[in-house]
């Protein structure tokens, strides 16, 4: 009889401590839903706003620099050609119009034809047609090669659109087969005028 009140004493407290727990999992832990979020591994801080790469699917967004200054070169003043561009212009046509050749077709004169104007280029197709015309098969080579040195403007009016350069050159002669050489200085005076916002050279004459 003892033995049975004993057993039953301990099914009450089995049962109690089940109750106890079934009223603690019911009234606080079955309410709280809240899901555990888990912090990122990289704390490193981001602040602004990242470029757009959208439409860009091979770009992320380490590759462009989140401070892009962009510039619009159509809204950059058009340069305007002054003194100093005629000369440096003169300098060159020079250098090309004093260095040819009697093998060479005289070239130089049909490369520079889009910098002359009308009137120079039916110069230059007469001079070139005399030139050829002389030449007799069997004539030693002649050639020569001009370097510019320094140019000067001596004439300059924008507003008229004219413009002289003196152009001090150096030219060296090769002549024959053993190419003997004899070198020089000589000035070419330089017109230039100004067609449709182009300078062209207009006449030149070796000093």
């Amino acid at each position: 009889m003892q033995t049975n009140r004993k057993r039953m004493g301990i099914v009450i407290v089995i049962l109690g401590l089940v109750i106890l727990g079934l009223i603690i999992y019911f009234g606080f832990l079955a309410g709280d839903n809240t899901p555990v979020v888990t912090p990122p591994e990289n704390n490193n801080i981001i602040i602004g706003q990242l470029p757009n790469t959208e439409g860009d699917p091979t770009t992320t967004p380490g590759d462009k620099p989140q401070n892009n200054i962009q510039y619009d070169l159509s809204q950059e003043a058009p340069h305007v050609t002054n003194e100093s561009d005629v000369v440096k212009m003169a300098n060159a046509f020079a250098a090309r119009l004093g260095s040819y050749s009697n093998y060479s077709n005289y070239s130089n004169f049909s490369d520079l034809e889009i910098f002359m104007t009308q009137n120079m280029r039916d110069w230059a197709k007469g001079y070139v047609a005399e030139l050829k015309a002389a030449v007799k098969d069997g004539d030693a080579y002649y050639g020569i090669t001009t370097t510019a040195i320094t140019g000067k403007a001596t004439e300059y009016n924008e507003k008229a659109g004219t413009a002289k350069i003196v152009v001090t050159t150096q030219r060296q002669e090769s002549m024959g087969q053993d190419n003997s050489e004899n070198s020089y200085n000589q000035s070419v005076e330089i017109t230039l005028k100004k067609i449709n916002g182009d300078w062209l050279v207009d006449k030149a004459y070796w000093q």
